[in-house]
């Protein structure tokens, strides 16, 4: 009998002493900072952020903090973006309880490398719904859902993502105005 202890406990000292180090990566947040374009009043809006994991380790999110109960992740976690590959964090907002210019931000924690969080910013105008007539994000919205090609067209071009981003550096192929990047094909 106290052999047997003796052996469970040395099994147990072992598989505790085996446990890995998790090594830190290095990522690249592809437009941290958008902001959207008026979201009618009690739509969600999905806000996906794309991540590129730059380094030889697998990149691991185990927590994502928001700045509003009404942002929801909206996939299971931990999040896992292996090396030399990309990954998107996905995150839910519901305007319910928001109207007139709301400005959110997102924290992820994980195994990142010089930091223990990363920050994901959005801002967007939440417009209120009209009983008596439609005004312009509603209309569009009803044109954007009729029309298939029109959303296709949309959403394969590079330069009309659904936001846009601030000018952080000036490059040649860009060109500034009012403070915005306009992308020139």
């Amino acid at each position: 009998m106290k052999k047997l202890i003796v052996i469970v406990g040395v099994l147990v000292s072992v598989m505790v002493s085996c446990q890995k180090q998790l090594k830190p990566a290095t990522v690249i947040i592809i437009d941290p900072v958008r902001h959207y374009y008026p979201i009618i009043q009690g739509e969600t809006m999905n806000v996906e952020f794309e991540l590129e994991n730059t380094s030889d380790n697998p990149l691991f999110i185990q927590e994502i903090q928001t700045s509003c109960g009404c942002i929801v992740p909206r996939h299971e976690l931990p999040l896992v973006i292996l090396p030399h590959r990309n990954g998107y964090v996905s995150l839910e907002y519901n305007t319910i309880k928001n109207d007139g210019f709301v400005s959110h931000y997102a924290y992820c924690y994980g195994n990142f490398k010089d930091t223990t969080a990363i920050l994901l910013q959005f801002d967007t105008n939440v417009v209120p719904g009209h009983e008596y007539f439609r005004d312009y994000e509603e209309l569009w919205t009803e044109q954007a859902k009729q029309s298939p090609t029109f959303r296709r067209i949309i959403n394969s071009s590079t330069s009309q993502k659904g936001y846009y981003i601030e000018s952080i550096n000036s490059n040649t192929e860009n060109e500034e105005r009012d403070g915005v990047d306009y992308i020139i094909p």
